[in-house]
């Protein structure tokens, strides 16, 4: 490869002029995801339910990046906030170029147990809020004529995990709405892809690490440690930049090798 097709090999992999519109940012796998868009030059919107938070993150990312980042405080769970969102967006930047749709919740009770109300409130964020956010920044997509549309799946999109049934039924909805959007977009030039996190050393995991789940996560995962947010950052630059134009509907793990592997390092 010659010096050329190197130089642009790497700038297909850069976000400079791009905006990017990241859901659950305000922690966790959401914000590594945001710092990770703006490193490699896109400018920020970042949604998350408390403004006293977002605002410090954001002024945090831009000292450190010099990119732009507009913090909206919206429940993308709540169907009247979304518009909100995008015309906040809009107004900001003038376009909206890759969704980070992240916002997630759980609640664990074994099925039997499981309420109506508990159901409605994990399925309305992570399953109907992402399509609903989707659509609305797809309507902007589709007069731009290009964007990107980053679903953060789960393992539960692909396997049962106790305890977890409206977590897993909105995961596993997600990773095929996943994919319907990205034969119905692929026309108007959007990609629609979704990363699948393993085990995350995030506060919604901090009660696995905490008791027997966690040798069984470590044993059942062959790089044997639980990944870090920052994981996520690479998969996430490539989805949002041009290197993934011929990309579309696919769901890539970041796990460690869970999904691929068995309980091959189980110790007695």
């Amino acid at each position: 490869m010659n010096q050329k097709s190197a130089t642009a090999t790497i700038q297909q992999f850069q976000l400079d002029g791009k905006v990017s519109l990241v859901s659950g940012a305000s922690r966790g796998i959401g914000l590594a995801m945001a710092e990770g868009l703006a490193g490699a030059g896109s400018d920020l919107a970042i949604v998350g339910r408390k403004l006293d938070t977002l605002t410090p993150i954001a002024e945090q990312i831009t000292a450190e990046t010099g990119k732009t980042v507009l913090p909206i405080q919206a429940d993308v769970g709540n169907l009247t906030e979304i518009d909100a969102v995008v015309a906040q967006t809009i107004e900001t930047f003038g376009r909206i170029d890759v969704l980070v749709n992240n916002a997630g919740v759980n609640i664990r009770n074994p099925a039997l147990e499981f309420t109506e109300e508990d159901w409605d409130f994990v399925t309305d964020i992570n399953l109907k809020g992402a399509f609903f956010l989707a659509k609305a920044c797809g309507n902007v997509m589709q007069e731009q004529k290009a964007g990107k549309v980053i679903n953060t799946l789960s393992l539960t999109s692909a396997i049962g995990l106790p305890t977890s049934v409206a977590y897993t039924a909105a995961k596993g909805g997600l990773l095929q709405l996943t994919k319907l959007l990205a034969v119905e977009w692929a026309e108007h030039n959007i990609q629609v892809n979704g990363i699948a996190p393993g085990f995350i050393r995030t506060e919604m995991t901090a009660p696995a690490r905490e008791d027997a789940r966690n040798e069984w996560i470590l044993n059942r995962t062959p790089a044997y440690r639980w990944g870090e947010p920052e994981d996520l950052a690479g998969l996430t630059i490539f989805f949002a930049s041009n290197a993934s134009d011929f990309v579309t509907g696919q769901m890539v793990f970041v796990d460690g090798g869970f999904m691929a592997g068995s309980d091959w390092r189980r110790r007695s």
